[in-house]
């Protein structure tokens, strides 16, 4: 049974104040600030499972406005193998190696019926255990779904394993309002996902001699202090 038209745009809509103090836990930046624009110290882009499927996902498929433009990319993610992902990409999360991406999925059929397509030009994503619902909040609303995989280098079943590994997140099809329905946004319920891309065991945080640049040269290079008033 689908959840009331109410509860969703009082919970979910842009506007709401759910979103609101979501948004500042998430971001901590203007509405709309582009990525070339951040420049907090200490900032991460590390949002939480329910808010990638409802402040992104949601959002994205519903045409709404984003809490922050330009970070999640939007790439055909199993036409590419992940080391042919931009480097650049893997800068968020706690520990910077995690990538962001709008996709479509596809799907494909084969000897076992119609399946989505988890392959890429030299290997496969592999699923890594069952699909796990994703809550609202860690209550009891079932706001997605997520798929956990990991890259393998060749042929399925007996590819390389490797240290890249992907979660798939989906939107409920029950928590979008009925009356927005229309034949696009099924399509894109059915098949738009984000997908957050981790390199397992590499870290791109920036890293600072403190010996070589000192605090003064470190300070000058983050634009926290006017140089010529220490002088």
């Amino acid at each position: 049974m689908p959840y009331s038209s109410s509860f969703i745009e009082q919970s979910f809509s842009h506007n709401s104040p759910t979103q609101t103090q979501t948004k500042a836990q998430c971001s901590k930046i203007e509405n709309g600030k582009k990525e070339a624009e951040i420049h907090l110290v200490g900032y991460r882009f590390d949002p939480s499972e329910d808010q990638i499927v409802v402040f992104y996902l949601f959002n994205k498929i519903l045409g709404r406005e984003l809490p922050i433009n330009d970070i999640i990319k939007e790439i055909s993610v199993y036409d590419h193998d992940p080391d042919e992902l931009p480097n650049g990409d893997f800068k968020h999360g706690l520990d910077c190696n995690e990538a962001f991406y709008f996709a479509y999925t596809e799907q494909v059929y084969s000897s076992r019926g119609k399946i989505t397509r988890r392959t890429t030009k030299s290997g496969y994503w592999d699923l890594d255990g069952e699909e796990e619902e994703v809550k609202y909040r860690n209550g009891d609303i079932t706001v997605g779904f997520e798929k956990v995989m990991v890259f393998h280098k060749g042929t399925a079943p007996n590819g390389i394993e490797t240290d890249f590994i992907m979660h798939e997140y989906r939107v409920n099809p029950l928590i979008v309002p009925t009356h927005v329905l229309n034949d696009s946004i099924r399509a894109k319920i059915e098949r738009y996902v984000v997908c957050r891309i981790i390199h397992e065991g590499v870290s791109n945080f920036p890293r600072t001699n403190f010996h070589q640049d000192g605090l003064l040269g470190l300070l000058k290079k983050q634009n926290q202090i006017d140089m010529t008033e220490i002088a």
